[in-house]
């Protein structure tokens, strides 16, 4: 599994590569306002139902556009209808009234995505404003039941389920609900003047948002592109349980985790209109003792990568794991250390995001400061801000 898992994700890389630009120099008028990182999902099944998912742009503009993705799928998939809206509020299914848009594929209401592929749909003439969520709404009518669709485990947010075609239709029918986003993984915007192009975030739990507030939007991405005024979107491509080095198929609900190195080039260099990266990615590697040169060697190949397609990257260094028991090792507070030193010091790196400094206990470096604890891993709503405060906004030119 985890070998078909790579192969098929550097497939779909090189699918996107050839349909998707990235760089805002390869598309022109387009900035990503929100994105999630694709993940295969063993369940559950759709069939002649209509998902209606939120988003939360962190940029506004005139109109967008919406990119579907069949990355992990076993069977193409096929949506009769989409369309999208402006929602009343985070959490709940009502639209908007006179907001509700049909979304179409060179012309067609109705897509087929082919397993491995990625489709992105035409123009809509829906403006949004920064923070104004959105509801998405896709009409499966075949390929939903497969044994893997694709999907992202970790939504922090109540997605809604209706049967039949409840596309652009009111809220009332949406009477199931799931935490997951499936298909969808990006949405762009045609940004006013002063939109620079979007920062990138690659990390694991901390990233994704695990124990931010449900429905609430206040990870330290968000929190980041608030303080940002609407300059730059912010992409957030966490993955819970994340390694830099290693695939994982051992976490996370039924969603595989795909290394940062195999994923970086659809989660980063491929996102559009992509200016910036946060690295914020290895402290699960270290978890599974990973050993400093390996991580730093996966750390510097990504930043790499990043540079030669022109996007400036900012590491963050990985923030504490101790406590009494159950927790980092000597041995592997050593390395994240080490880590860290390098990430600090090596200047190859355009900027660091010092979150450990950010959240730590100045009494117990090796551990969250106490009032940032979610548990003695994730920080809670007041870390996670203090990460996202702690971030030098002159860093982004």
């Amino acid at each position: 599994m985890l070998k078909t898992s790579r192969l098929m994700y550097l497939a779909v890389a090189l699918l996107v590569a050839l349909a998707i630009p990235g760089a805002a120099s390869a598309a022109p008028g387009w900035t990503g306002a929100w994105s999630t990182s694709p993940q295969r999902e063993a369940g559950p099944v759709f069939a002649a139902q209509t998902l209606r998912m939120l988003v939360h742009p962190t940029i506004g503009g005139s109109s967008l556009r919406l990119r579907l993705s069949n990355t992990f799928g076993e069977a193409d998939v096929t949506f009769g209808a989409v369309g999208v809206a402006r929602a009343v509020a985070s959490g709940a299914a009502e639209l908007a009234p006179g907001s509700e848009r049909r979304v179409t594929f060179r012309g067609r209401g109705a897509v087929t995505v082919k397993k491995g592929s990625t489709v992105v749909s035409d123009p809509v003439p829906l403006s949004v404003a920064s923070g104004q969520d959105l509801a998405i709404d896709v009409y499966v009518t075949s390929g939903g039941n497969a044994a893997a669709i694709t999907g992202h485990d970790a939504a922090q947010g109540t997605q809604f389920v209706a049967d039949g075609n409840q596309a652009g239709k009111g809220g009332a029918a949406f009477t199931e609900t799931v935490n997951s986003w499936f298909w969808l993984d990006g949405v762009d915007v045609r940004p006013g003047h002063g939109v620079r192009g979007s920062i990138v975030a690659l990390g694991d739990s901390i990233t994704d948002g695990a124990y931010t507030t449900w429905n609430g939007n206040d990870r330290w991405t968000d929190v980041l592109a608030a303080r940002l005024g609407g300059r730059y979107g912010v992409l957030n491509q966490g993955i819970g349980g994340n390694q830099v080095l290693t695939d994982r198929t051992d976490c996370c609900g039924a969603g595989t985790s795909i290394s940062g190195i195999e994923r970086e080039k659809a989660d980063v260099r491929e996102q559009t209109g992509a200016r910036y990266l946060i690295l914020a990615d290895g402290i699960n590697d270290i978890g599974y003792n990973a050993k400093a040169p390996d991580l730093i060697a996966g750390l510097q190949t990504i930043a790499t990568r990043a540079h030669r397609a022109g996007i400036r990257v900012i590491g963050a260094t990985i923030t504490p794991f101790g406590c009494d028991v159950g927790c980092f090792s000597p041995g592997q507070e050593a390395v994240r250390q080490e880590v860290n030193a390098w990430v600090r010091t090596s200047h190859v790196f355009d900027g660091v995001a010092d979150f450990d400094a950010a959240i730590r206990d100045p009494e117990l470096p090796s551990q969250v400061l106490p009032a940032y604890q979610a548990d003695h891993l994730h920080p809670n709503i007041a870390g996670q801000r203090a990460m996202a405060e702690s971030i030098d906004l002159t860093l982004f030119r």
